[in-house]
Formats: structure tokens, C-alpha cells, sequence
């Protein structure tokens, strides 16, 4: 079944057709129900016609909404770079370049981070901030730890 539009002078009109072959095995179609002039068919009467045959056919009335998605996070490239930061060993080498029992932080997770950050989304320090709260996921790091005073400090350690 389907719907068609008929026209008759200056008028056309919904109707609801059905296509079948007659005993010749030739097509035909016959018209089912005549829906009204088009012009005349409001929303309140599409929307009765529409709940009118979900019930017929034993369709809920109210169908479930689409499913809202929330925005993800980017995670492919910086997994991928974290296993060969790993496998390079470059995770234990910045440990011991960034030796010191004073930090309260993970120096190494942060260098990394900003590593990763030049390599797939090159900012600047305060834009590694925003691009590990809004952007990506990294294993180890908490977006909401990383500072502009923790960059800082962490460089001056390199330098020093």
C-alpha cells in the first residue's frame, strides 16, 4: 500500500492505494480509502489518520523518540601513541629526566600529554588544558589536573 495524490480539475486529493495482480498476473492497483482534498488536510488530521492506524495494526501511539548522543571524546590517536610511548620507552626515560620527590603530580603523564597534543592537535599550553578537558581521553591523566602553572613548572625542570 501507498499513498497517492489524484487530481480532479483543480483539486487533488489523498488516497490510500493498494497495488495487486489480478488472475491474469497482470498489476492493478485499487484504491483503499480516499483521504480527503489535500489542500483541506490539516496536521491535526494527519496526525489522527496516523495514530488511527498505529492502533489498527497494534503500534504503540507515542513511538520511542530517536536516541540523543552525547559528543565522545577523541581516543584512536592518542591510544595509539600511548602504546608506543610505552614500547619506546619514553615513559621511563622522562621519569628519570623529571626525578624529584617533591611533585605532588605525575610530571611524565603531563609531558606526555603535551607531546600527544603536538603530535595530533599542535596549541599552545593553555590549549593542551582545554584540548584534554573538551577533546580527548588519555589514559592516566584527569583533564581537570593540568594547569598553566603545572606546564610551567614542569618545563623549568627540562631546563634546569
Amino acid at each position: 500500500m501507498y499513498l497517492r495524490v489524484s487530481k480532479s480539475g483543480n483539486r487533488s486529493y489523498l488516497q490510500i492505494v493498494e497495488g495487486y495482480r489480478d488472475d491474469s498476473g497482470r498489476v492493478k492497483q485499487r484504491v483503499v480509502a480516499n483521504l480527503g482534498r489535500l489542500d483541506q488536510l490539516g496536521e491535526k488530521d494527519v496526525s489522527a489518520l496516523i495514530h488511527g492506524l498505529q492502533r489498527a495494526v497494534g503500534l504503540p501511539e507515542a513511538l520511542p523518540q530517536a536516541p540523543k548522543f552525547d559528543a565522545a571524546k577523541a581516543f584512536g590517536d592518542v591510544w595509539l601513541l600511548h602504546q608506543l610511548w610505552h614500547e619506546l620507552g619514553l615513559a621511563d626515560a622522562v621519569r628519570r629526566a623529571l626525578r624529584s620527590s617533591r611533585r605532588q603530580f605525575d610530571a611524565e603523564a603531563l609531558v606526555r600529554a603535551m607531546v600527544f597534543n603536538r603530535l595530533t592537535e599542535p596549541t599552545s599550553k593553555l590549549g593542551v588544558v582545554e584540548w584534554l578537558r573538551h577533546e580527548t581521553s588519555m589514559p592516566g591523566i584527569d583533564p581537570d589536573t593540568p594547569t598553566l602553572t603545572l606546564w610551567a613548572r614542569i618545563l623549568a625542570d627540562f631546563e634546569g
